[in-house]
């Protein structure tokens, strides 16, 4: 297609084909009078001044927009090239430090315009001379065809052009005060470019490779040979471009150009995690995207090999983190440097999420389970609004080993680890939540009027139910509890008693409620655990009334759990991510807190178990003492269950509750124990490892985003079990209630629970 200048040359043409007729005609058409001098001269005029723009036209260069003349690519420091089918037009100036443009081959005065077309001119003794010149440039039919012409190389044939795309740089992963819980370093590599003449074989190219690595040793001590395979292929594909001779280097790679004209150094973007392991598990790690570059050199092919998300937010959030290529032009000499470089676009960055994780809260809470050192979970969320504080499982494992590519041999050692350090048990262990589950039994009896909080159940060392005996845990309680009782010391025979008395659709609608049996809705993965349609038989009743059986929950839906019984009104959504945001404060994704339901209690219901909760803690006989705060309420329960452990029986030990600030923070910490393992307990080994944290936010409230009015919390110690009854408190008993000769010491002995008795089944029928 023709190209069109700013101004036309079609009005100049054609005033040009006017005056040749014109003046052809002037001795063979036309006749003029002797009276027409004046106006012979003014033709004649005419005809030279269209002859003079003629020969100025085809001799200027035309450019099709302003922005494409010589200057404006100067401007831009850019490579001037021709393009194909054009004339060729006198050089410009060469850009510093740039490839030339390409030499002008044609003469000036070719008598073709940069559109192609010959120019016609109004006198025969100049089309005679514009024949001559063309005569005199002809090339001859026997002559060497012209070399092809490469876009972008200019004129020297020593110089080739490559274009690449340059990885943009990931969004950071912030945690809700925008401190960076992932970014991106720096890394550099030294790399050498073979000259031209040393390319002919590969024996050539290694020789001259060793020979120039030996020489800068003592200046670049980094720089070592490549292996024989990458090399080969390096040679087979790539040999115009510099050779990697050195690892990934995070310090400075100082090079002397001037000592060293072969040597050179590319700086990477590569995942960075500024905190090492923490947070691990949440936020995931990187893998490459793709092979790396190897092969034919393509146009627009990654600088360096390409990233995504693997796992965690990492992965949920890769489209979002993700930025936007550049481009850039490197033009390289056969002598073995770098000719001219330039960043044509430069890279985007991705766009950052900013979680919900408080870092001094995750420290602690990282801290607290690596002392332990046994595998272990916690999570600590805002009571009101379901934000993640800090959410941890130990082992975990550095992301930053993913970051430059992991070794086989570490991948396999961490993978094969059997203490699974790759595992995230805060989200996806599932396990019997043991006698945390407690609090929903007495709530489900409150709210179906089956056991109000003042009756009273036996807790004895046992229970016998259908022929089985259900023990308690342990053998030196006696006496009649009630809810509150119950909850302080979690007896298991009370509720043993109290569940019978319920029955399973109570409980289980309350669990449900309490959001067990549903995975919690974030963007990583999470398990829903287990909770059963119903409970066929006492057994399984009693087996789900102290959290056993086949009810399993994760240690987020417990920590969920202990937030609903702390805000008292509603199941609050856990939320993980706040929202995205672009480099420049945009806002994109945001995420606000809902609530998921509305919890079916009253207040004097959340009351009777506050206060089992807060004795458990703060009673001389409660048994989580060891999570005691002096100047700030803590609210929990512990939990012992027993679950199988490759193909074993071992325990799994909780503490979970809420802590009185404001916001209420709910946490949950889950201990696994070993097969065979003894010696294990909620009190003693989970909540020692919660109250390392606890005692972190009573002392730096404003660190963990929290406030509270400083309390003298009193010890409890008021008995659990009334001294002195004189007639038997209410009970469950099954077929009436004993005569006076069954008593022992003044009180019933635990009822005996048949399954297959005509009361039983219709009590189950209409219950």
């Amino acid at each position: 297609m023709p190209v069109i200048s700013p101004t036309s040359s079609a009005p100049r043409a054609a005033l040009t084909r006017a005056g040749g007729r014109a003046c052809a005609g002037s001795h063979s058409r036309f006749r003029f009078s002797t009276g027409s001098a004046a106006w012979r001269l003014r033709l004649r005029l005419r005809l030279r001044l269209s002859a003079l723009g003629a020969a100025l036209l085809a001799s200027a260069p035309v450019f099709a927009d302003p922005a494409e003349e010589p200057a404006a690519k100067i401007l831009r420091s850019e490579v001037v090239p021709t393009p194909p089918g054009a004339a060729k037009t006198a050089a410009p100036q060469a850009v510093p430090g740039a490839t030339p443009a390409h030499k002008d081959k044609t003469p000036a005065h070719s008598g073709k315009t940069a559109a192609g077309h010959q120019s016609k001119t109004s006198s025969a003794e100049h089309e005679g001379k514009a024949s001559g010149e063309h005569e005199k440039h002809k090339t001859p039919a026997h002559a060497a065809p012209a070399a092809v012409f490469v876009p972008g190389a200019g004129s020297r044939t020593d110089v080739k052009p490559f274009y690449f795309a340059i990885p943009a740089p990931r969004g950071q992963i912030l945690d809700r005060k925008g401190r960076p819980l992932a970014q991106n370093g720096l890394v550099r590599r030294l790399q050498f470019t073979v000259p031209a003449d040393q390319r002919a074989t590969l024996e050539s190219y290694t020789a001259w490779l060793q020979q120039e690595i030996a020489a800068v040793q003592a200046d670049l001590p980094a720089a070592r040979m490549p292996d024989a395979d990458f090399l080969k292929r390096h040679y087979e594909s790539r040999r115009e471009l510099p050779i990697t001779v050195s690892d990934a280097l995070a310090q400075e790679i100082p090079v002397d150009p001037k000592k060293h004209p072969h040597a050179s150094v590319r700086s990477e973007y590569v995942r960075h995690y500024p905190h090492g392991a923490m947070a691990a598990h949440i936020l995931g790690y990187v893998s490459s995207d793709g092979p790396p570059p190897s092969g034919p050199i393509l146009r627009s092919e990654p600088l360096w090999q390409r990233t995504r998300g693997a796992s965690g937010l990492e992965a949920a959030f890769n489209k979002q983190l993700t930025g936007t290529d550049g481009t850039l032009c490197l033009m390289m000499a056969d002598a073995g440097s770098v000719a001219y470089e330039q960043v044509f676009t430069p890279p985007a960055a991705g766009r950052d999420v900013v979680t919900t994780l408080n870092l001094d809260t995750q420290r602690s809470a990282e801290n607290a389970l690596a002392h332990s050192g046994r595998r272990c979970a916690m999570v600590i969320v805002d009571a009101y609004t379901g934000d993640i504080r800090a959410m941890a499982s130990f082992p975990h494992y550095d992301p930053n080993a993913f970051a430059g590519g992991i070794s086989d041999a570490d991948f396999t050692k961490l993978t094969q680890d059997i203490n699974g350090p790759l595992f995230d048990r805060a989200l996806l262990g599932t396990y019997p939540p043991g006698s945390v589950f407690k609090p929903l039994v007495v709530m489900a009896g409150l709210r179906a009027g089956t056991v109000d909080a003042a009756r009273e159940f036996e807790c004895g060392p046992s229970l016998m139910i259908d022929g089985r005996e259900f023990d308690n845990w342990s053998k030196d309680d006696h006496g009649w509890f009630n809810a509150r009782a119950a909850l302080i010391r979690s007896c298991n025979t009370y509720f043993y008693q109290s569940a019978m008395t319920t029955r399973d659709r109570p409980i289980l609608y309350m669990a449900h409620e309490f959001g067990l049996g549903s995975a919690p809705v974030l963007p990583l993965r999470t398990a829903g655990g287990l909770l059963p349609q119903s409970a066929p038989s006492n057994h399984d009743l009693a087996n789900l009334s102290i959290g056993q059986g086949v009810t399993e929950a994760s240690p987020l839906q417990v920590a969920m759990m202990m937030a609903t019984l702390a805000n008292g009104s509603c199941r609050p959504r856990p939320r993980l991510v706040m929202q995205t945001q672009s480099q420049t404060g945009q806002l994109g994704d945001v995420s606000m807190p809902c609530r998921e339901t509305l919890m079916p209690v009253s207040q004097m219901d959340l009351d009777t178990v506050r206060s089992g909760m807060f004795g458990v803690v703060n009673h001389v006989n409660g048994t989580g003492r060891a999570a005691r705060l002096k100047k700030v309420p803590v609210f929990g329960k512990t939990g012992t269950a027993q679950w199988v452990l490759r193909g074993a029986k071992a325990n799994v030990v909780w503490f979970a509750g809420f802590v009185g600030t404001n916001p209420p923070l709910a946490f949950a910490v889950m201990v696994e124990g070993n097969a065979g393992e003894g010696g294990l307990s909620g009190g003693g080994t989970a909540a020692p490892i919660v109250a390392k944290v606890l005692h972190d936010i009573q002392d730096k409230p404003t660190a963990h985003g929290v406030n509270y009015d400083p309390l003298n919390v009193e010890e409890e110690n008021d008995p659990l079990t009334p001294d002195i009854m004189n007639l038997p408190p209410p009970g469950y008993y099954y077929g009436g209630p004993p005569s006076p000769g069954d008593y022992y010491g003044g009180r019933p002995p635990p009822p005996q629970y048949r399954d297959n008795s005509v009361g039983g089944f219709f009590h189950r029928l209409f219950r």
